[in-house]
């Protein structure tokens, strides 16, 4: 069986925008004013890493992807404002 991998997540911050952090860690990485540019930044992080992706959603509700393209490809479609 193999280990857990680490995750890296985004999340609103309001003030702020958009935090990219490992989710273990109350410390942001960065900060993004779009969903796009933050997820952007999280592929490269995540590939760099070998991390898994979680996007928080502003109402709270978590997505979860094994695969940060597949993040990024929903963050350019989603309905979710900016």
């Amino acid at each position: 069986m193999s280990e857990p991998r680490e995750i890296h997540e985004l999340v609103f911050v309001d003030g702020k925008g958009w935090a990219v952090k490992r989710q273990s860690s109350e410390k942001v990485i960065k900060y993004f004013k779009t969903k796009v540019e933050a997820t952007e930044y999280l592929v490269k992080v995540s590939e760099n890493q070998g991390t898994s992706v979680v996007i928080r959603l502003k109402n709270g509700k978590f997505q979860k992807f094994d695969n940060a393209m597949r993040a990024l490809s929903y963050a350019k479609k989603s309905k979710e404002e900016e």
